[in-house]
C-alpha cells in the first residue's frame, strides 16, 4: 500500500508539472502570436489625424450666467453658446444715450440760433445797403443842386439865401448817407460775429460725434455679451460654469470642425522623391474598413526627427522624417485617429 501511494505521489507531481509547463508553452504563444500581429499591423507608413480646433473667448469681461451648449453638442455658425452679465454694459449705454442727447439738444439750440441770427443780420445788411445807394443818390443830387445854385450865386442871379438853402440839403444828404454807411458796418461785424458763432455749432457736431461713438463702442461691447460660435463644429471640451468670474484671456469652450481636418504623415528622406503637393493617396484606419483618399496639401520643408538612428559600429547616418500634410475634410475622421498610408 504504500508502495502504490509513493507511485501516486510521483504520478501527480508529474501530471502538475506537464500542466504548468502546457499553460506557459500557451502563455507564450498567445505572447508571441499577439506581438507578432502588433508588428504586422504596424508595418507601413502610419500617421495621426488633426483638426482644425480653437479656444472661443469672451471679448469683454463679466460674469457668465449662461453656458447655452455642452460637450458634444453641434453649434452652427452665429449661434449663441453663451452669455455674459449686461449690467455694467447698460449702465454704461444708458449714460452715453443721456449724454449724446444731451449734447444734440445743445446743438439744435446753437443752429437754430445761428440760423435765425443770420437771417435777421442778413436782412438787416441788404436794408443798410439799400439805404445807403438812397442816401449816396441823395447826396449826388444835392451836390449837383448845390453847384448850380453856386454858379447863379456868382452870377448875381440868386440871392445867398437862396444858395444857403440848397447847401443845407446837400450837407443834410451827406449826413444821412454817413449814418447809412455806419448801419452797413455795423451790419457786417454782427454778421461777421455770428460767423464765429458757427465755428461754435461746429465743435457742438463734432461732439456729437464724438459721444455718438462711444455709444456705438457700448453698443458693441453689449452685443458681445452673447458669446457666438465663430463656425460651424463641434464642442469638444468646456472649460468654465455658470456663475465664473472671466477675462478676455479665458476661454469658454473648445470647438472642432469636423469638416476641416487632415493626416499628418512622417516620410523619411530617402522616401520623399515619391511625393508632391496635389497628389492624390489613399489611407486605411486601424480596423481595416474606414478607406478613404485625400490630397497631399503641403510638404513641410524643415525635418522633424530621424526615423533611422545611425549606428556607431556601422559607421551610418541618420535617416531624417519630414511631415506630409494630408487634406481630408472627412467628418467620420476624428482628431487622435490614426491611419495608414496605402499609395
Amino acid at each position: 500500500m504504500e508502495k502504490w501511494y509513493r507511485n501516486y505521489r510521483k504520478y501527480r507531481n508529474g501530471l502538475k508539472l506537464m500542466t504548468i509547463v502546457l499553460c506557459l508553452t500557451a502563455g507564450l504563444s498567445v505572447f508571441l502570436w499577439q506581438t507578432h500581429k502588433a508588428k504586422a499591423d504596424e508595418t507601413g507608413i502610419w500617421g495621426m489625424a488633426d483638426a482644425k480646433e480653437i479656444n472661443v473667448n469672451s471679448k469683454v469681461a463679466g460674469r457668465v450666467v449662461e453656458l447655452c451648449v455642452a460637450e458634444g453638442d453641434y453649434v452652427e455658425k452665429g449661434q449663441v453658446i453663451a452669455r455674459i452679465d449686461t449690467d455694467t454694459q447698460k449702465t454704461q449705454q444708458q449714460q452715453a444715450q443721456a449724454a449724446v442727447a444731451a449734447q444734440y439738444a445743445q446743438l439744435q439750440q446753437v443752429v437754430i440760433a445761428s440760423q435765425s441770427a443770420a437771417g435777421t443780420l442778413d436782412a438787416n445788411l441788404r436794408a443798410a445797403e439799400a439805404r445807403t445807394a438812397q442816401a449816396q443818390t441823395a447826396v449826388n443830387l444835392a451836390a449837383k443842386e448845390e453847384a448850380r445854385y453856386r454858379q447863379l450865386l456868382s452870377a448875381d442871379a440868386v440871392s445867398q439865401e437862396v444858395y444857403d438853402t440848397y447847401r443845407s440839403k446837400r450837407e443834410e444828404a451827406e449826413a444821412t448817407l454817413r449814418a447809412a454807411q455806419a448801419e452797413v458796418s455795423s451790419a457786417q461785424a454782427a454778421l461777421l460775429k455770428n460767423e464765429e458763432n458757427k465755428s461754435l455749432e461746429q465743435a457742438a457736431r463734432e461732439q456729437v460725434a464724438a459721444l455718438q461713438g462711444q455709444l456705438d463702442e457700448v453698443n458693441v461691447s453689449l452685443a458681445e455679451t452673447e458669446i457666438r460660435a465663430p463656425f460651424s463644429g463641434v464642442i469638444t471640451q468646456k472649460y468654465v460654469e455658470e456663475g465664473a468670474l472671466i477675462s478676455g484671456s479665458v476661454p469658454l469652450y473648445a470647438l472642432q470642425d469636423a469638416g476641416d481636418n487632415w493626416i499628418d504623415f512622417k516620410i523619411k528622406e530617402t522616401d520623399l522623391a515619391g511625393f508632391h503637393v496635389g497628389d492624390k493617396v489613399s489611407v486605411q484606419g486601424r480596423d481595416g474598413d474606414l478607406q478613404l483618399t485625400g490630397t497631399i496639401e503641403s510638404i513641410r520643408r524643415k525635418g522633424d526627427f530621424a526615423t533611422q538612428k545611425a549606428t556607431s559600429e556601422r559607421g551610418e547616418v541618420d535617416v531624417m522624417s519630414f511631415n506630409i500634410k494630408v487634406r481630408m475634410d472627412d467628418e467620420r475622421i476624428w482628431p487622435g485617429m490614426r491611419f495608414r498610408l496605402l499609395r
